[in-house]
């Protein structure tokens, strides 16, 4: 009796895992066809960004393509900074959420500090285009390294953009929702006191 127990209940555990491998396996096939479609398209993207890399990294070896990449590289990193004073000010959680509430007249001078520092971080960079052209003519041997630090210039340049017109939107952000805030309250009282009336 125990060998006709012991078979049934071994026979129900084969048929139960047959039933669940054989799902099992069914998705592991679909998952394995998406994922070659997903490998495929990160192949297609690593190639393109491969190509763009390459085009982007042209190692500098003239000692003026050295300075002018140095003054590049302090003028990206003011910039950063500059970006992260501004999310710490305006206590920015994600790209355009304010936490901070500001009247109208310190956001703008707020503005006007970081907008102030981000131009003068613009006018250098104009300033290296410049040296970067008559670089141009003067040593044409390094064409290549300065066509690279001139497009890294114009890159720079844009994101210094970039930043100017965020802060003026976190700016406006912070202080119109303080300004609507008031009026809120104000447009509140009044009901109150003409139903009190």
């Amino acid at each position: 009796m125990k060998i006709k127990w012991s078979s049934k209940v071994l026979a129900s555990a084969l048929a139960v895992s047959l039933a669940f491998s054989t799902a099992s396996f069914a998705n592991a096939q679909s998952s394995d066809s998406k994922k070659t479609e997903q490998t495929s398209k990160v192949q297609k993207e690593d190639k393109s960004s491969k190509k763009k890399e390459e085009q982007k990294k042209i190692v500098v070896k003239s000692k003026t393509g050295k300075t002018v990449e140095k003054r590049l590289t302090n003028v990206e990193s003011s910039i950063t900074n500059i970006t992260k004073s501004i999310n710490l000010y305006f206590g920015v959680t994600e790209d355009t959420i304010v936490d901070k509430k500001l009247s109208k007249k310190a956001a703008s001078k707020k503005y006007n500090s970081y907008k102030g520092k981000l131009k003068a971080d613009i006018n250098k960079l104009r300033a290296i285009d410049k040296q970067l052209a008559s670089y141009k003519k003067k040593h044409k041997v390094n064409t290549a390294e300065f066509d690279a630090l001139t497009a890294k210039s114009k890159e720079l340049q844009s994101l210094a953009k970039a930043e100017i017109q965020r802060v003026k939107d976190l700016a406006k952000q912070a202080s119109t929702s303080k300004e609507q805030n008031k009026k809120t309250n104000t447009t509140g009282n009044t009901a109150t006191k003409e139903s009190a009336v």
